[in-house]
């Protein structure tokens, strides 16, 4: 019976070892990823900063989709292409 529970008890630190170990390099990985992440963040302003007149005019667009006026020229259109 003891034999049984020596090699349960050897078993059990060798999972727990291997469990740290994996535990240990998950942690690491996981420090890289923070880091570019951090430096993702630091220099990703600038680069955004130089999209914003092409998500202003996006921005105008889909405004203008959107209100009366287009809907009127639109209404006016379809009333010229049908004749």
């Amino acid at each position: 019976m003891s034999t049984v529970l020596i090699v349960c008890a050897v078993a059990a630190t060798i999972a727990f070892i291997i469990l740290v170990f994996y535990a240990v390099e998950t942690l690491i990985q996981v420090r890289h990823t923070a880091k570019a992440v951090e430096y993702l963040a630091l220099n990703a302003d600038n680069k955004l900063a130089a999209l914003d007149p092409m998500i202003n005019a996006a921005k105008s667009v889909s405004e203008n989709v959107s209100s009366g006026w287009f809907r009127a020229v639109q209404f006016f259109y379809n009333l010229v292409k049908n004749r």
